[in-house]
């Protein structure tokens, strides 16, 4: 219980699947409450005593099931045994009784499916459990009114307008948020495709900088290298996973960044396990352009300061800066003459050293990736006078 309470305490810290697991568990336990304080309730049902002693154990079962799943990391199937778990809970006990409690179940039901935040999920089990509570208030309504109202004003149609509009609600809601985490989501893809190149150029300005100034590189640094290792295997006795060779995997991730991992990954004659580590690593290397590199690029950025708030600050488009005509132009040519004469391109020796030719950078304008920097008229005029811009910049 205490591993379970750090857990959740230090949940930003997990990851999805162990997200998933955690949740799992607190499902769990809260049924394994359920079914154990339930079981005296079991003798008001209408069933026999056969099953109503069998069904309960049968229950328990089912729950044993789901820890087994869970300690052999099948996260996914234990969710579902729990829900399975909960819908079973909800049958039995509606199907036994007519009293509120089992209007009641319903909502507990969805509220269990909903704590998992699984859109597919909550569609179909959710949406089944909703059809399944409208129809037994449909035909045990009377029972309900009955026992829990005091007018005739009260009908079943009030109960079965909430299930459905509880369902509906975190649908919705479910609905807005897969949208706003998907539109996050392109909108990083995107500008990550976009500004690939440049933060290429980026890294390798970085590096000849670093070397020119006689200074070391960060992954070669000994200190950063010991703080990484001991964070590392910190982290590892705090999950709980085996530590003992976590430094000789830093070790191995340090020593890929003078190699060409490429030829590592490629070389059959290196043993399987070190190219499936070589593959894995090579999405964290801190001297290639990668996704974690981006990501550090983006946040660095967070910090540094400005001068105020700007509405056009992150506008990449050169059409929305500008809103006159003759602007919008002469920066179309300040941006062709900067690509034209400036050093931004790699050589044959892999050297940023070179400028783009007018073909390149005509190429340049005309792709698809340009649409977020200049706009389809101005590729238009630049292409009806790109003589002009060839001859006078």
């Amino acid at each position: 219980m205490k591993m379970i309470i750090n857990r959740i305490l230090n949940s930003e810290f997990l990851t999805f699947n162990e997200v998933l697991r955690l949740k799992v568990a607190i499902v769990t336990i809260f049924l394994f409450i359920f079914v154990f304080l339930s079981i005296p309730l079991s003798s008001f049902n209408n069933f026999t005593l056969d099953i109503n002693i069998f069904v309960p154990l049968g229950f328990s079962l089912l729950l044993i099931f789901t820890l087994l799943l869970m300690l052999f990391n099948l996260n996914r199937w234990a969710m579902h045994f729990s829900i399975y778990t909960i819908i079973g809970l909800t049958i039995y006990y509606v199907g036994g009784s007519n009293l509120f409690y089992g209007y009641i179940l319903f909502f507990v039901t969805l509220t269990v499916i909903i704590f998992y935040q699984d859109i597919i999920t909550y569609l179909l089990y959710g949406g089944a459990i909703t059809v399944y509570g409208v129809i037994y208030i449909v035909q045990k309504g009377q029972s309900i009114v009955g026992v829990n109202s005091s007018g005739p004003e009260v009908s079943s149609l009030t109960y079965q307008i909430i299930l459905i509009g509880f369902y509906v609600v975190f649908l919705i809601q479910f609905i807005i948020s897969d949208n706003i985490y998907e539109k996050m989501n392109n909108e990083w893809v995107r500008m990550n495709k976009v500004l690939e190149k440049y933060q290429d150029f980026s890294l390798e300005y970085l590096k000849e900088i670093t070397e020119e100034q006689g200074k070391e590189l960060l992954y070669k640094d000994v200190k950063f290298q010991q703080t990484i290792s001991e964070l590392s295997i910190f982290i590892n006795e705090f999950f709980e996973e085996k530590g003992e060779n976590i430094a000789e995997f830093v070790e191995f991730y340090f020593f890929l960044h003078d190699q060409n991992i490429e030829e590592i990954i490629e070389d059959k004659n290196v043993s399987v396990m070190t190219r499936k580590y070589a593959k894995e690593f090579r999405k964290y290397l801190m001297d290639d352009r990668s996704e974690l590199v981006s990501i550090l690029f983006n946040f660095s950025t967070l910090f540094k300061g400005d001068s105020g708030y700007d509405e056009k600050r992150y506008e990449y488009s050169l059409d929305k800066l500008f809103t006159n005509k003759i602007d919008k132009l002469l920066s179309l040519a300040i941006l062709y003459k900067y690509l034209k004469t400036e050093i931004t391109q790699y050589d044959k020796w892999g050297k940023i050293e070179r400028i783009l030719t007018h073909e390149e950078v005509t190429e340049l304008f005309v792709s698809k990736e340009f649409r977020e920097f200049i706009s389809f008229e101005q590729v238009n005029f630049y292409l009806d006078n790109q003589e002009l811009f060839e001859k006078y910049l």
